[in-house]
């Protein structure tokens, strides 16, 4: 069984940060949380986000190891069609970056910044991502971790600041909402270390509320597909919810930690899975 911690990360604190460019304040801020539930007559439009190289740093944080050949092939990137998917795999791509650039995999996390790049000016956000300099930077920050991951964090202040002061920031739920399940992906299989892997999972399903209130603030909630991912992500958070560890936790009222048996576990990261595998799946 894994002995499962409840408790915001402390970069969901430093949240409202990012959305105004606070990049290194963002980076380096520490803060204990009291954690609460979403409450469920809050706005639709009241929810946080993190940038999706703190998701990255997370797991690296608790031991787990790259493994070569699990994020998005750069070569998919052409295949998606739909706005949405398109949104949703340039979240996947960004924490594939991520994931490459602190694990000192420097050409990999090259190649998924041209692809990032290239997706960003598809879905309407030339202006954040047009930027020719920023290869030059990555180029000149090659094997230094550090200044990599100062460049991921510029991007998404960039993208964030553009979406905020444009309405779209239910576009950025979206985009996160693909970071949020490859970090997911990545993650649950790791076998060096799952009770603290385990730890971070559920860490990660406060994020997912908030996930799933940024998609239902989309205007277009009538599209076909924004349904279908809207249900995927909700079947995650039933079935977590759903599960006899978790409801023995959310009734007491001293917030015990609860501990996932080995099939919980499994079932949620066959859920993880699925809805990772209908995202990166190319043709949509």
């Amino acid at each position: 069984m894994f002995k499962l911690n409840y408790f915001v990360p402390a970069f969901a604190l430093t949240l409202s940060l990012a959305s105004c460019g606070g990049g290194e304040t963002e980076k380096n801020a520490v803060a204990t949380v009291e954690t609460t539930d979403a409450s469920d007559d809050s706005s639709e439009d009241d929810y946080v986000l993190p940038p999706p190289i703190s998701i990255a740093n997370a797991f690296k944080d608790a031991g787990l190891p790259y493994v070569a050949g699990k994020t998005n092939p750069a070569a998919n990137a052409d295949k998606y069609s739909v706005k949405i998917d398109q949104l949703m795999n340039l979240g996947i791509y960004s924490t594939d970056m991520a994931y490459c650039a602190i694990n000192s995999k420097t050409q990999e996390a090259r190649e998924y910044l041209v692809v990032i790049q290239k997706m960003g000016s598809k879905v309407g956000l030339e202006s954040v991502f047009s930027d020719k300099e920023l290869i030059t930077k990555f180029d000149k920050g090659l094997g230094d971790v550090e200044a990599l991951q100062d460049i991921i964090y510029e991007i998404q202040d960039k993208s964030d600041e553009y979406m905020e002061n444009n309405d779209l920031k239910y576009l950025g739920a979206i985009q996160f909402s693909g970071s949020w399940i490859e970090g997911m992906y990545l993650g649950i299989d790791n076998k060096k270390d799952k009770e603290e892997i385990g730890k971070l999972l559920v860490e990660q399903m406060s994020l997912l509320k908030n996930i799933i209130k940024g998609f239902k603030s989309h205007p277009a909630q009538e599209d076909a597909r924004l349904k279908e991912v809207i249900k995927m992500y909700e079947g995650i958070l039933n079935t977590y919810e759903g599960m006899a560890s978790v409801k023995k936790v959310s009734k007491n009222i001293n917030r015990e930690t609860p501990e996932l048996t080995d099939a919980e576990y499994k079932t949620l990261a066959d859920e993880v899975k699925m809805v990772r595998s209908n995202i990166v799946k190319p043709g949509k």
